[in-house]
């Protein structure tokens, strides 16, 4: 174990998947169904109905990166990044998507995919805001093991207690590496402990539920 886990807490982790599956489970389910059907980058409209219902419903601040694009909208612009580099991100997609679970063997595939992506989108618009919470919210719903960033569960996961960087970064399993978004790839060496705590504890996380339970924990340590 890499962090010390009460008993609490793993009633709180009980507390907090029953709450998901009864209130938001069903949105993910559309979301994870919507990726499968129409997986591939082919269809720049299919690619923009993706960008922007995912951009939406898990509120990743694509709007705001596009205030300087008055031509188009950002939607459009970023489906249009991603359609002209169909090929090789859908070559990624599915060979992510042979791995059932995190393991040592994806975990460079999934920051090489990220950092990509990430480095793409704020390349081919014109904002100098950084796209890493949507681009690992917008891939996660393509292959569910990669893992979401955002600010609230960097912070929680960042806690004194849980799994500071201070702490985690004795344990890196994987060097940085210059193609890789440094944020996301320090959140990302977080979550791994974080993630195998959970698997230790028998409690047979998804990635999804992990990520939720951050979520969860940081309203109820805030409040």
């Amino acid at each position: 174990m890499y962090a010390a886990w009460k008993k609490s807490d793993l009633m709180d982790y009980g507390k907090a998947q029953r709450e998901r599956r009864m209130l938001y489970s069903r949105t993910d389910e559309v979301l994870y169904d919507m990726c499968r059907k129409w997986s591939n980058h082919r269809d720049l409209s299919i690619v923009q109905a993706k960008v922007r219902i995912i951009g939406r419903v898990y509120a990743a601040g694509v709007e705001r990166k596009g205030e300087k694009d008055k031509t188009k909208g950002i939607y459009e612009t970023v489906a249009k990044i991603l359609q002209k580099k169909q090929t090789w991100i859908d070559s990624e997609i599915n060979e992510l998507n042979r791995f059932k679970s995190l393991s040592i063997q994806s975990y460079e595939r999934i920051l090489r995919l990220h950092g990509y992506i990430v480095r793409l989108l704020k390349k081919g618009t014109k904002s100098k805001l950084n796209f890493r919470s949507f681009v690992s919210k917008y891939l996660h719903f393509h292959v569910p093991i990669v893992p979401l960033f955002d600010s609230v569960a960097s912070n929680i996961i960042n806690r004194s207690d849980w799994y500071p960087w201070k702490k985690s970064k004795a344990h890196i399993l994987i060097p940085m590496r210059r193609e890789y978004d440094p944020v996301y790839y320090k959140f990302f060496q977080q979550f791994l402990l974080y993630f195998s705590d959970l698997k230790e504890k028998k409690l047979k996380p998804k990635v999804r539920d992990a990520d939720w339970y951050l979520i969860w924990s940081a309203y109820e340590y805030y409040d």
